[in-house]
């Protein structure tokens, strides 16, 4: 026997294996952080970009600047000895966070949404919800339009009061307190809050495979019922067209329930698979027929994607020996996706993969040319950019400096009637100043000033 040979062919072989592996594995670790605590929840702000916060007795805090290769602990100086529930991130230095009520997360209490604006250094009070039982289950901001907003929790007054809401129409510059009519026996899931806009929103309830949702900003609110298993409802996402939704159990695997008309009424879909969880989350992406389900288990990661609005389903690798994943966030920027992943021990996945299905649905098709402000501005080192085409036109973004030279082009071909967001992530080496961004649309034309910081 040649020996050299030999060795030569295993070695080959096992190469092999492990590029296969690694090729094949469509979520990949992302590291692992030090945490404490069974809820663990996390945000997505850009490819570069991600914070996740949880805790149990204590709040604790984390983010990404680098794509997930390190993860750094961020100071909670102003945060409540309490239990983290919910978080939203704008951008590296800006994010809400929401707690439980209480230092457990279990029985509620005077529930607070904090705010940081410089990275974590210091927090402050945003708003409280008061009472005895409050537990603030969600902050979630449109995907197509940033400027909306909603923060909600259980009722503070005990379980089938009002429901307490606070909604931002400016980017979270100001908050209005609202409601929500309390159903009997129910609370509400943590982290099944959705929103699509101004008037579309809702979230699952934690006593019943059921949802509650508005589709005219609250003026009145109607509930959707589902044929699953499960009495906790952990997941609910819509589409941009306010009209297929998904929404999952803590026990509904293999099943989720779907809709096409707007939450009215739901069916059972399965996703395929065996095994049990403990609670679930769904995702769709803005803008796109695509969709992710989560499901928490201690025996493997059940991890289901769809690009057909959730009618059809297909299982998704991730890393061996990573399981009971608990939740999970996307953000969309062009073609691409980027999501991050988070169990209670601290590992974090991470999926990058391009979107070949990106839906131009819209429920209405918008009547004028419109180019808003970008949000969050000042920004850094991402920002969104959002207009409304009324016909289909070919179209140009772009970025220039206060020289008129070109930085960027971020679209530059035919579009739909409909409305768009468009992430714009500042090259490295750009420098902190003003510049301006252009959209031509046909004969319409219009140019706004955004300001990078760094």
């Amino acid at each position: 026997m040649n020996v050299k040979k030999t060795t030569f062919i295993l070695t080959v072989i096992v190469l092999v294996l492990a590029l296969n592996s690694f090729v094949f594995s469509q979520w990949t670790s992302s590291g692992t952080i030090a945490i404490v605590g069974t809820y663990p929840s996390v945000s997505v702000v850009s490819p570069t970009v991600a914070w996740i916060s949880g805790g149990l007795t204590s709040p604790y805090v984390f983010r990404t600047t680098d794509g997930g290769t390190t993860w750094t602990s961020l100071p909670t100086n102003g945060l409540a000895t309490k239990a983290l529930m919910c978080i939203w991130a704008i951008d590296d230095m800006t994010a809400y966070v929401g707690d439980g009520g209480d230092a457990g997360g279990t029985t509620g209490g005077d529930a607070i949404v904090s705010k940081t604006t410089n990275g974590g250094q210091n927090w402050t009070t945003v708003f409280n919800t008061g009472g005895t039982a409050g537990f603030f289950n969600g902050i979630v901001f449109s995907r197509s339009n940033p400027l909306y907003g909603i923060a909600e929790s259980d009722p503070p007054n005990g379980v089938g009061q009002p429901y307490y809401i606070q909604k931002t129409t400016n980017g979270g510059g100001s908050w209005s307190n609202s409601t929500a009519p309390g159903i009997p026996g129910n609370a509400s899931g943590q982290n099944s809050v959705m929103l699509i806009d101004n008037n579309f929103y809702g979230w699952g309830l934690n006593a019943a495979a059921q949802v509650t949702m508005t589709s005219n900003g609250g003026t009145s609110w109607f509930n959707g019922i589902f044929s699953v298993a499960g009495t906790f409802t952990s997941g609910l996402a819509f589409n941009d067209n306010k009209l297929i939704g998904i929404a999952s159990t803590s026990t509904s695997f293999p099943n989720i329930a779907r809709t096409t008309n707007g939450g009215t009424t739901w069916t059972s879909i399965s996703t395929g698979g065996t095994g049990v969880t403990t609670n679930s989350a769904v995702k769709f992406i803005n803008g796109a027929n695509t969709c992710y389900y989560v499901g928490q288990s201690t025996s493997s990661a059940l991890i289901y994607k769809s690009t057909n609005s959730g009618l059809n389903w297909t299982a998704m690798t991730s890393p061996a020996g990573i399981v009971n994943l608990f939740h999970f966030d996307f953000v969309r920027v062009g073609a691409t996706v980027t999501g991050f992943a988070v169990n209670p021990a601290g590992n974090v996945i991470k999926l990058t993969e391009t979107v070949t299905t990106i839906s131009t649905e819209n429920s209405i098709v918008p009547g004028e040319y419109k180019l808003n402000q970008n949000y969050p501005n000042p920004f850094n080192p991402s920002t969104t950019i959002s207009f409304s085409l009324p016909k289909s036109e070919f179209v140009t973004l772009k970025v220039y400096n206060v020289l008129g030279k070109e930085v960027a082009t971020l679209i530059n071909k035919k579009l739909d009637a409909g409305n768009y967001n468009e992430l714009f992530e500042a090259p490295s080496d750009l420098t902190s100043g003003v510049y301006f961004y252009k959209l031509t649309a046909g004969s319409f034309s219009d140019t706004r000033k955004l300001t990078l910081i760094k």
